[in-house]
């Protein structure tokens, strides 16, 4: 991925992340929830769009997130960064006891620890996801009430469709 929103420091200061996990190998999953998760829930239009510009003022509040005032009332959100920490958390808690082996898929073991059972991975991946989620719906708030600054925005849904958009067919 060339562009990333958020590093693993940033999931750290938000989430326990083993300072032992390399950055490299934790950007796979980086990569993976700004693709698969985030990307799905935003406009192609707007995703890239955030990509470009996410340095300019604007744009960088809306991944850092902020306060702004609305009806008189000041609001706090957390922004894109805060909703991509969640979704790259969920990916990692969920894949990391898995490492590739030259023998097959293995679960690291040693006398002093026992892995967390897949089911509770789950229960942890559909947890956090289901954080991200609430995070970006006040960010969609954010942008909804700020739309002039966003104009690709134009409704994008924050939560991802159930259709692939695609269908195949048996050549003969």
């Amino acid at each position: 991925m060339a562009t990333r929103l958020i590093n693993k420091a940033i999931v750290s200061s938000l989430l326990q992340v083993a300072i032992g996990i390399e950055e490299v190998e934790f950007n796979k999953y980086i990569d993976e929830a700004q693709q698969f998760d985030f990307k799905a829930i935003v406009k192609e239009e707007f995703y890239f769009e955030l990509l470009s510009k996410k340095d300019e003022t604007a744009w960088k509040k809306l991944i850092d997130g902020g306060t702004y005032e609305y009806n008189g009332i000041s609001i706090e959100f957390k922004g894109f960064a805060d909703v991509l920490a969640y979704f790259t958390y969920a990916r990692f808690f969920l894949s990391s006891p898995a490492v590739s082996t030259s023998h097959g898929i293995v679960q690291k073991t040693n006398p002093h620890s026992e892995p967390v059972p897949l089911e509770e991975r789950r229960n942890v991946y559909y947890k956090k996801r289901e954080e991200a989620n609430t995070l970006m719906a006040d960010v969609v708030k954010f942008i909804e009430r700020n739309i002039s600054d966003y104009p690709s925005w134009n409704g994008a849904s924050c939560t991802p469709s159930k259709s692939s958009g695609f269908s195949t067919k048996v050549i003969q």
